[in-house]
């Protein structure tokens, strides 16, 4: 050293700084670019906070330091990002755009806020992007179009507003493009039909309007398409017809209208159809029958007039056929008794009339029967009271007549039985219920007789229990009152006799009436531990004796009808502890003495009736 000159000293010490300051800084411009994207991020996650950073080692890339989310390729550039549901907040910085050689973004999942930066343009070798589940908002920027490599894209559930950009449709290797729930609005591009490459086109939970266009039918690749919920409009375009890979179309909850005309030869692959909440003309399309990989039929409130088509019955693998809240007319079809597959069929609300057809009974995965609000008439099949899967049984609301066969009771499985509002008559199974199964019973307004059955709480399953409006006589099986699920017990207008039984302290029922019987003996003082119980209608019987003074504590009771019994004694004072009561009447009883100054507390009683055989009580 002491031979050297000045000048000689000098470039030595400037090398050697330079060679210092290098191996500070020697991280590469992705490895930059990415801590520089952490200064956008408002929460930082500590698997991420942890791994990048700057070591001041000879480390050229964030690979070999194993920066979390971050891969990269031979030459030490990020290929992939992955931070999906790592709990970041923020927003998405333009230092992206820096990453030439991304291939994959995954920012899912997380928090992020804010417009998309237009940098992203710069990211050309994108094939996977997807910043789904965030809160981006804006709009979805039309330099998109520039990222000609990609195939797959997710934008759902942010905040998106304005157009489709048109430059998306343009994009030649699309596969996946998933805009649903965002505020998009305007109309789907004709330009959608470009994309040859097309698999996956989900646009549904937006604001898009217009019709869609028929050069969708150019996507001969499409599987699967959801326009579901929009204001979209016209009628269904005839070129969904061309698609022979189409698996899913979910088009409902739209304005759309026209004559339906679906389903041809080319609808072999289709999986799952669903129209409804639509505005059509004239009816079900009998070439629906051709798309014999169906297996869930739906078209719900759409405005379907005429029969049912006969073809459906060659859908052997549907197992779900909502065709509910229409106008269709005429019998149910026999043909849909050769859909083997089928484990619910839902025609309710319609204007079907005629019998319910005994080809029915060859449906041995039927689980779901659901006929209510139509015209039907005649007896239910013997052999669809035998199908073994069945759980629900809803007919109500039919002129359906017959007796309830003993076959209901070998039914292992049935949790629904409504058969309310029909002409059904005779004696209930009285080994209904023995299955343990049963969690709704509704047979309001026919002309059963009989006895109640005992066991219907053999389950401790049994919520709704309602035969009010029959020809029922006997007493209240105790077994019934003691089944600690029951939340609803409707025996009105019936012939039961007797006194009433105890109500258990752990009882969750919310609704009783026993009106228009001739129950005897006392209110059970246990109907005051029923703490749920809003309405109570004991009216119409013979009950004698005081009110139970332990009422009162039905706090949340609205509606105490206890008129035309020969109840006596004065009003219990702890009556006033009704905070939410609407209607009390106590008329035609034996009642006296004057009404409670602290039932002035009824701040929400909106109908007080008082009077009494013997007096009329006085007013607070």
């Amino acid at each position: 050293m002491k031979n050297l000159g000045l000048v000689e000293i000098s470039l030595l010490c400037c090398l050697s700084a330079y060679i210092f300051v290098d191996s500070v800084s020697c991280l590469n411009s992705d490895g930059l670019a990415l801590l520089s994207l952490l200064k956008h991020f408002e929460k930082v996650p500590p698997q991420v906070a942890s791994t990048w950073k700057n070591n001041n080692t000879t480390e050229a890339t964030p690979c070999n330091n194993k920066w979390f989310g971050v891969t990269c390729d031979n030459s030490g550039n990020v290929e992939t990002l992955n931070l999906s549901t790592s709990g970041v907040s923020g927003q998405l910085g333009s230092e992206i755009g820096e990453l030439k050689s991304l291939v994959s973004l995954d920012l899912s999942v997380n928090s992020f806020s804010g417009p998309l930066p237009s940098s992203l343009r710069n990211c050309t070798s994108l094939l996977y992007l997807d910043l789904s589940k965030n809160g981006f908002s804006g709009e979805i920027p039309n330099s998109f179009g520039s990222l000609l490599n990609l195939t797959h894209l997710y934008l759902t559930s942010n905040l998106f507003t304005g157009v489709l950009p048109d430059s998306l449709f343009q994009l030649p290797l699309l596969q996946t493009l998933n805009l649903d729930r965002n505020n998009l609005t305007g109309p789907i591009p004709a330009s959608v039909g470009l994309l040859k490459e097309l698999v996956d086109l989900s646009l549904s939970y937006n604001e898009l309007a217009g019709t869609i266009p028929e050069s969708i039918g150019n996507c001969s690749k499409l599987e699967y398409l959801y326009l579901n919920k929009n204001k979209l409009n016209g009628s269904l375009p005839e070129s969904l017809n061309l698609l022979e890979n189409l698996g899913e179309l979910f088009v409902s909850n739209n304005s759309l209208g026209g004559r339906l005309r679906f389903g041809s030869r080319n609808c072999k692959k289709l999986v799952t159809l669903d129209l409804s909440y639509n505005d059509f003309e004239g009816g079900v399309p009998p070439e629906i029958g051709n798309c014999s990989s169906l297996e869930s039929l739906v078209i719900v409130k759409c405005n379907l007039t005429g029969t049912i088509p006969s073809s459906l019955g060659m859908l052997k693998e549907v197992s779900l056929i909502n065709l509910g809240q229409n106008r269709l007319s005429g019998n149910i079809p026999q043909a849909l008794g050769n859909c083997s597959s089928l484990e619910t069929l839902k025609l309710n609300h319609n204007q079907l009339q005629g019998e319910v057809p005994a080809a029915l009974s060859k449906l041995k995965k039927l689980q779901s029967l659901e006929l209510f609000e139509n015209k039907l008439s005649g007896e239910i099949p013997i052999g669809v009271w035998k199908i073994q899967s069945l759980t629900q049984m809803l007919v109500y609301n039919n002129t359906i007549t017959g007796e309830l066969p003993a076959e209901v009771t070998q039914l292992k499985n049935l949790k629904k039985l409504m058969l309310f509002n029909n002409r059904f008559y005779g004696e209930i199974p009285m080994s209904l219920g023995v299955n343990r199964s049963l969690e709704e019973v509704d047979l309001i307004d026919n002309s059963f007789t009989g006895e109640i059955p005992p066991n219907l709480c053999h389950g401790k399953k049994l919520r709704y229990f309602s035969l009010g409006s029959n020809q029922f006589h006997g007493k209240i099986p105790s077994s019934v009152l003691q089944c600690n699920t029951l939340e609803r017990l409707i025996l009105g207008e019936n012939k039961l006799s007797g006194v009433l039984p105890e109500f258990p302290e752990t009882h969750s029922l919310d609704y009783v009436d026993l009106k228009s019987n001739s129950f005897e003996g006392s209110i059970p003082r246990s109907l005051g531990s029923c703490k749920s119980l809003t309405t109570i209608d004991l009216s119409r019987n013979k009950l004698t004796g005081l009110i139970p003074q332990e009422l009162g504590n039905l706090q949340n009771l609205g509606y105490l009808n206890l008129s035309h019994n020969h109840l006596e004694g004065p009003l219990p004072a702890q009556l006033s502890g009704f905070a939410r009561i609407l209607k009390f009447d106590v008329e035609s009883n034996s009642l006296n003495g004057s009404v409670p100054s602290t039932f002035r507390s009824w701040k929400s009683l909106s109908t007080l009736v008082l009077r009494s055989h013997s007096t009329v009580l006085g007013r607070p």
